[in-house]
C-alpha cells in the first residue's frame, strides 16, 4: 500500500547517540559503525571522529587510529577537553607501539595544558617504563607535595632504583641512592645488600660487613637473603666456624625465625653434628608445619643418618624431587614462579612481589 509518510533519516546527532549506547553495552563493531555514519553525515562531529579513532585503537588497528586522531588533532577550533583526550589516545597508541619518545612528549604537552594530577601519574608510570629514575623520584616528590600525601615506600624503590643505575659509573653515588631509600623504608633489604656488595667490590671488608649487621639488626626475618653470601666470605677467609656463630645469634634473638632455624640446621648438618642439626630442622617444623623447605631438609638429613635404611633411598629421594629445599618465590599479582628474591617482579614489574620491604 503506498504511504503518504516517509521514514526521517536519522540525523548526525541521533547516530551519535546510538553509537554512545551501543558502545556502552560492549556493542563495538555496530558503534563503530553508527560512529562513522555520524561523522559521514557532520565532518564537524569531531567528538564522533574521538570514538572512532578510540574503537580502532582497541581493536588493535593503530595505524588508522593513530592517522584519524593525528588529523583531528590538527582542527583549530577544538574544545580544550577534547585535545587533551586526543593527546591522551595518541599516548597511549604510541605506548602500544613502543614508541616511549613520543608518549613522554604528547605527556609533557598534557602536563603543561592540564595541572590534572592523572596526568602526572600517567608521566610517572612512563617514566617507570623508561628506567628514567632521578625523572621519577622528582615527579613523585612534586606530587606528593600538591597531594600533602606521601608514598614512602614507592620513592625508596625509586631511589634503589637510581642507585642501581649510577653504581655502574660510581660505587658511591649509587650508595648515596640506596641510603636515601633506607631513610624512607628502613624495613627494605636490598639497600643493605647492594651496599655491602658494592663494599665488598672495592674490598672494604669492614664497611661491608657492618651493613650486613645493619640488616640483620633492623630486618631480621629477612637476614636469609644474604645467607649464601654469608657462608661463602667466611669460608673463603678461612673463619666458617663465624657463620654458625651469626646464625645462632640470630636464632636466640627470634626464636621463631624459619630462615635462620634452616641455615642453622643445614650448617650443624655439614659440619656432622647430625643431632643438633635435626634438632634445630624440627624446632623449624614446629613453627611452620607446613614448610615443605622445612619437610624436605628433615627428610634429607634423616635419610641421611638411617644408614641401615639403603633400600628406601631411591623412593624417598624421589619423593624429596617434589619438595625443592631452595626457596622459591611467587609474586603476589601475578602468580610468576621465581628461584630468587627480587624488589620487583620480572614478569608484571609490581614492586616488593614476595612481601619482603
Amino acid at each position: 500500500m503506498f504511504s503518504f509518510f516517509k521514514k526521517k533519516d536519522p540525523s548526525a546527532a541521533e547516530r551519535y547517540i546510538q553509537g554512545l549506547n551501543l558502545f556502552l553495552e560492549g556493542r563495538t563493531t555496530e558503534a563503530l559503525s553508527a560512529f562513522i555514519e555520524s561523522v559521514t553525515l557532520d565532518s564537524d562531529n569531531a567528538i564522533a571522529y574521538f570514538h572512532v579513532g578510540n574503537i580502532l585503537r582497541q581493536g588493535g588497528n593503530l595505524a588508522r587510529a593513530e592517522k584519524i586522531h593525528s588529523e583531528l588533532l590538527k582542527r583549530y577550533n577544538l574544545p580544550a577537553d577534547l585535545r587533551l583526550k586526543l593527546k591522551t589516545s595518541l599516548t597511549r597508541l604510541a605506548l602500544q607501539q613502543n614508541n616511549r619518545a613520543r608518549a613522554e612528549d604528547l605527556l609533557r604537552e598534557i602536563a603543561a595544558e592540564a595541572k590534572a594530577d592523572w596526568v602526572k601519574e600517567e608521566l610517572l608510570a612512563l617514566y617507570e617504563l623508561s628506567g628514567k629514575w632521578q625523572e621519577a623520584i622528582d615527579l613523585k616528590l612534586e606530587l606528593d607535595k600538591s597531594s600533602s600525601k606521601s608514598d614512602s615506600a614507592k620513592l625508596a624503590y625509586y631511589y634503589f632504583e637510581n642507585g642501581l643505575s649510577l653504581m655502574k659509573e660510581s660505587g658511591r653515588n649509587g650508595r648515596i641512592q640506596f641510603k636515601e631509600a633506607i631513610k624512607l623504608n628502613p624495613r627494605m633489604p636490598w639497600p643493605y645488600i647492594l651496599i655491602a656488595d658494592s663494599y665488598f667490590a672495592e674490598n672494604r671488608a669492614d664497611d661491608a660487613l657492618a651493613f650486613w649487621s645493619k640488616l640483620f639488626d633492623t630486618v631480621p626475618a629477612k637476614a636469609y637473603l644474604v645467607f649464601d653470601k654469608i657462608e661463602k666470605y667466611y669460608y673463603t677467609t678461612g673463619d666458617y666456624d663465624e657463620v654458625g656463630r651469626i646464625y645462632r645469634r640470630m636464632v636466640v634473638a627470634e626464636p621463631e625465625n624459619l630462615n635462620a632455624l634452616l641455615a642453622l640446621s643445614r650448617y650443624l648438618f655439614r659440619k656432622g653434628e647430625l643431632e643438633d642439626a635435626l634438632v634445630f630442622c624440627r624446632q623449624a617444623l614446629s613453627v611452620k608445619p607446613d614448610s615443605r623447605e622445612a619437610f624436605a631438609e628433615l627428610l634429607r638429613q634423616s635419610l641421611d643418618s638411617a644408614r641401615s635404611l639403603d633400600e628406601i633411598r631411591g623412593p624417598v629421594e624421589d619423593l624429596l624431587k617434589l619438595f625443592p629445599a631452595r626457596k622459591t618465590y611467587h609474586c603476589a599479582v601475578c602468580r610468576a614462579r621465581a628461584e630468587e628474591a627480587h624488589w620487583r617482579c620480572r614478569q608484571c614489574g609490581s614492586w616488593d612481589p614476595y612481601g619482603l620491604a
